[in-house]
């Protein structure tokens, strides 16, 4: 379905987009806009993965990723999601794009809780250097830390890639309702980004803001 080089080209990214969102250089590239993108690209099918970045992107916009708290991490799940959305026909994508990338997810929040143990482990084996000032100490906590996060990576992107060829070879063309996937994967991250703005906009003058915007948009959205 894929040529190995694409494959190959594919895991790369979810690489790059997995160390991009938790060690370096948080460019932004584990946004799933950016993220599914650039997949369908690779997996040749550019406006596919847009529209699966585009969907994977509300459910992203519920996250606020703040200290040590649990959440998904979409980024990596975004590129599995946006190879699946370009090997389908287009009204599949956003529900295809979901169906893969939803619970990698999740799959993926839990691997950066995991992460951060064996990183706080790796730390408590040289706390008597660091606090004797040791630099090779802390040059071994960086170095091994970026290699951890990059094999955390490495394994969600095959394990979401694989999911994704998997999924393709669904015959979903042949399926009476299957276009209703994309509507509830269109409608969950809609209500997912809605959430997600009542609560940041918290209390008083924000949420009235926020409701002016919401007014406004969707008087320009009917009116073109």
């Amino acid at each position: 379905m894929l040529a190995p080089l694409t494959l190959t080209e594919l895991v790369v990214w979810g690489v790059v987009v997995g160390v991009d969102f938790v060690t370096m250089p948080q460019a932004l590239l584990s946004r799933p806009l950016v993220a599914a993108t650039v997949a369908g690209w690779l997996a040749g099918n550019i406006e596919s993965g847009l529209v699966a970045g585009i969907t994977l992107e509300l459910y992203a916009l519920d996250v606020l990723p703040i200290g040590a708290s649990w959440y998904p991490e979409y980024g990596v799940a975004a590129v599995a999601g946006g190879t699946a959305a370009a090997l389908v026909a287009p009204a599949l994508a956003p529900g295809v794009a979901g169906l893969v990338a939803l619970p990698l997810a999740l799959l993926g929040g839990w691997s950066i809780l995991q992460l951060r143990r064996r990183n706080a482990l790796a730390l408590a084996r040289r706390m008597e250097r660091v606090s004797a000032g040791d630099s090779s100490a802390l040059g071994e906590l960086q170095h091994g830390g970026m290699l951890r996060d990059m094999a955390r990576a490495l394994i969600v992107a095959v394990i979401g890639i694989a999911v994704a060829l998997v999924v393709a070879t669904v015959p979903w063309e042949t399926r009476t309702h299957a276009v209703w996937l994309s509507y509830a994967a269109v409608a969950g991250g809609l209500a997912a980004a809605f959430g997600g703005a009542v609560r940041s906009a918290g209390m008083g003058s924000r949420r009235h803001w926020l409701a002016a915007g919401l007014v406004t948009g969707l008087a320009v959205a009917f009116l073109q």
